[in-house]
């Protein structure tokens, strides 16, 4: 607790650190070189106000998006949609505190300064909050990745199977299989479009029609005619004969930036 008060801390020291430059480098008037200038404690003042408010806004909707929404999943969309709702709900708050200063300093109302001013601060909050918060999500995804299940029912049996076992799910027979790296193969109820949703954010391809792969489970890849790929996977089974692995020439590109960008140590590869 003590470690993350310090770190929200330091990100509000950032905010204000922010805020003083911009108010000096905005206003001609405020800059340091002018013969006029003064220093702009109103614009610290509401800056320290404002920079409080967001931070708290801030804090619960990741707080929000912790217990409900990260919790069963961690992708890049949710990430942005966790940024954009903030966003949203600082402008939501950002529109009437504006209108409202406005009267109390005794000044008509601008549109114009009110778009300048909100389009500043969700810029600066949208950095600020990307570096404040970037890691923790990473944090999630790499425990999401080591702690998430899957829970498979066939009939009355239920089994739960770690994700990070699961090298790659296949459709044959109009039924859904999994196999582990212990080589288990299980019959799952699960359709492969429902498979791959349940697995996505844990670095699943669905690299032909009938099978999605985790990268660990590709063992060669070869280049074939009219640009397509064909794909050897580990472990394969006698059932398996016909499965055959064909990433398409409109995938191709698609599948080897995703298998190049998560492997760590490259399979044998004729491209």
């Amino acid at each position: 607790m003590k470690k993350q008060f310090r770190r929200r801390g330091k990100q509000l020291l950032i905010f204000l650190l922010i805020a003083l430059v911009a108010n000096h480098l905005t206003n001609a008037e405020h800059f340091p070189l002018n013969e006029s200038y003064r220093f702009p404690l109103y614009g610290i003042v509401t800056s320290i106000c404002l920079g409080l408010v967001i931070l708290v806004i801030t804090e619960l909707t990741y707080s929000y998006f912790t217990r409900h929404i990260f919790k069963e999943n961690v992708t890049l969309k949710l990430a942005l949609r966790f940024l954009f709702t903030t966003l949203g709900i600082i402008t939501l708050i950002y529109i009437p505190v504006f209108y409202v200063a406005a009267i109390i300093n005794g000044d008509n109302f601008n549109l114009y300064a009110l778009s300048i001013g909100l389009l500043i601060t969700l810029a600066i909050c949208a950095i600020l909050i990307t570096i404040a918060y970037a890691l923790e999500i990473y944090s999630l995804y790499k425990n999401q990745l080591e702690q998430g299940t899957l829970l498979i029912q066939n009939g009355n049996r239920k089994k739960v199977v770690p994700i990070k076992d699961v090298l790659y799910g296949y459709s044959a027979n109009k039924v859904v299989y999994l196999v582990e790296e212990n080589n288990t193969i299980t019959a799952t109820d699960f359709t492969l479009q429902t498979l791959e949703e349940k697995l996505e954010g844990f670095s699943f391809f669905r690299a032909s029609r009938n099978v999605l792969l985790q990268h660990r489970a590709v063992k060669e890849i070869k280049a074939i005619e009219n640009g397509k790929l064909s794909v050897r996977i580990q472990p394969n089974f006698l059932e398996q004969e016909q499965l055959k692995i064909v990433v398409s020439r409109y995938k191709k590109k698609e599948f080897m930036l995703w298998f190049e960008n998560r492997i760590p140590v490259l399979s044998t590869i004729e491209v």
